[in-house]
């Protein structure tokens, strides 16, 4: 996601975002990041969205 933005949203489960725990329904914008990490210990569904 170099040079752009992006946001995550959590429809079920939970994970780390860059170290940052997501819950059900929480979402978070993502911007100047070189990386984005994406954890979960267990089963969990995501959108990913890449904004340029």
């Amino acid at each position: 996601m170099y040079n752009s933005s992006g946001r995550v949203q959590i429809v079920s489960g939970e994970l780390l975002l860059n170290g940052t725990k997501l819950q059900d329904g929480d979402g978070a914008a993502v911007s100047e990041e070189s990386v984005v990490e994406i954890r979960s210990s267990r089963s969990s569904d995501y959108l990913l969205f890449e904004l340029n």
